[in-house]
């Protein structure tokens, strides 16, 4: 063998040695942005703890950045962003998918031997833009109107049989209102509020996917408007505002309902365990949202924080491995059971510990359900929304009538759109 020949030999040596180091080095890092604080951060850090353990090829660094959902636009367009986010509201997503800037989740799903067809329907159609998917998610929410049985038995209401439909629900928000002699309130009975929920409620729509425009004039969201509309008229939404302000925040224990200041409470299932933790001796029941001859029963809105992969990430083999194992069914059903939300993926959803609960079984149902409603898949749903409260917040504090404050909207936006679309990437 010649020198050349035994050099060679030993160059490749060396190389392979060194490969061998640098793959004993340590596990790959991958960094996790969040935006969750409190105890849902602290139960995200116990999983991701748990991870570590279990994957020691991968490590996971978990940082809570505050502001977090308006910094990730800001490290997406820098190219600086983190391997992993679940500071991504529904809401956001088609508009980072629509511009390139997230990873598409299919081939890894495949590869991985899972679907998208373990979440629930509503949820699927969340994650996906474009027939791909972008994100996957771990929670997912349900909305229902919350009663106080005590304050319905003393206004002669039967505490047993809560509003079904929208004409049930006024009679029970006009008996259960109280004012002192000068008009101001006591107690109120309801505050509804989110007009794109009830929106399709009253049976209306955001978008029409057949044509693929927008569709804010709709019948159905000028009547579930106009009904908004006519509800702050009646109970003086400036006195109500006024009378609220007292109370601080509806999910502290000095909340309206907590403290018997109204009578129903137009929430999410998580609203059970505050209830027990605030009001423990309360008797209370729950219903879906009541609906109006025509309109959509058991309505519910879907949303919350979805994980993603951005495209900039560099170990996308292993952020998906835990952006895979984080929404899979066990994590799910760990966060979900000690946060009190919903599991979005179907065979989550049924664990006992979610089942044996009256309020969570039936918010799973309604999750699960045909009139579960999600952001309409277009790049500019973020802003689209904005314009949506805005547009309610213009009806209830002004005379304006609703179809002409929806025209508006429907003009801005339907201009909006086309300029995403004609630089949309996806």
């Amino acid at each position: 063998m010649s020198w050349r020949g035994a050099a060679a030999i030993l160059l490749l040596g060396l190389l392979a040695a060194s490969c061998g180091q640098v793959a004993r080095e340590g596990p790959v890092e991958i960094r996790y942005w969040t935006g969750w604080t409190g105890h849902e951060l602290d139960v995200q850090r116990s999983l991701i703890r748990e991870f570590n353990r279990t994957h020691p090829h991968i490590r996971v660094k978990i940082l809570c950045v505050a502001g977090s959902y308006q910094k990730v636009p800001i490290a997406i367009a820098g190219g600086d962003t983190p391997d992993v986010c679940s500071a991504v509201w529904s809401d956001q997503l088609y508009g980072y998918a629509s511009r390139g800037a997230l990873e598409p989740l299919d081939k890894y799903l495949q590869e991985s031997g899972r679907s998208i067809d373990e979440w629930m329907p509503g949820v699927r159609r969340m994650l996906q833009y474009g027939g791909r998917t972008f994100g996957l998610n771990a929670t997912a929410n349900a909305s229902f109107i919350v009663y106080n049985k005590e304050i319905f038995r003393e206004c002669g209401l039967d505490p047993e049989k809560p509003p079904l439909t929208l004409s049930e629900l006024e009679t029970a928000a006009e008996k259960t209102t109280k004012r002192d002699r000068r008009g101001n309130y006591e107690r109120y009975g309801l505050r509804p509020g989110g007009l794109q929920l009830w929106s399709y409620v009253f049976g209306g729509r955001w978008y029409d996917a057949a044509t693929g425009e927008l569709t804010a004039d709709d019948p159905g969201n000028v009547a579930a408007l106009r009904w908004l509309q006519s509800w702050f008229r009646k109970y003086d939404v400036r006195k109500m505002e006024s009378f609220e302000a007292g109370f601080g925040s509806v999910e502290a224990s000095t909340g309206a309902f907590y403290t018997g200041k109204t009578a129903m409470w137009q929430t999410g299932e998580w609203a059970g365990d505050n209830i027990k933790r605030y009001a423990p001796n309360l008797q209370w029941g729950y219903t879906p949202l009541p609906s109006p001859a025509g309109g959509r029963k058991n309505c519910v809105q879907l949303g919350g924080s979805i994980f993603v992969m951005p495209s900039a990430c560099k170990n996308k083999k292993e952020a998906f491995e835990f952006l895979s194992w984080i929404c899979g069914p066990y994590a799910s059903r760990k966060f979900c059971r000690e946060i009190n939300n919903i599991p979005p993926l179907i065979s989550a959803a049924k664990a006992p510990e979610f089942q044996r609960i009256p309020l969570m079984r039936d918010a799973i149902k309604l999750a699960g359900g045909e009139n579960a409603f999600g952001p309409s898949p277009i790049p500019i749903w973020s802003a689209y929304q904005r314009e949506i409260q805005r547009a309610e917040d213009r009806a209830i504090h002004s005379s304006t009538d609703a179809e002409v404050i929806l025209r508006r909207v429907q003009k801005e936006m339907a201009r909006a759109l086309e300029e995403a679309r004609h630089y949309a990437v996806y």
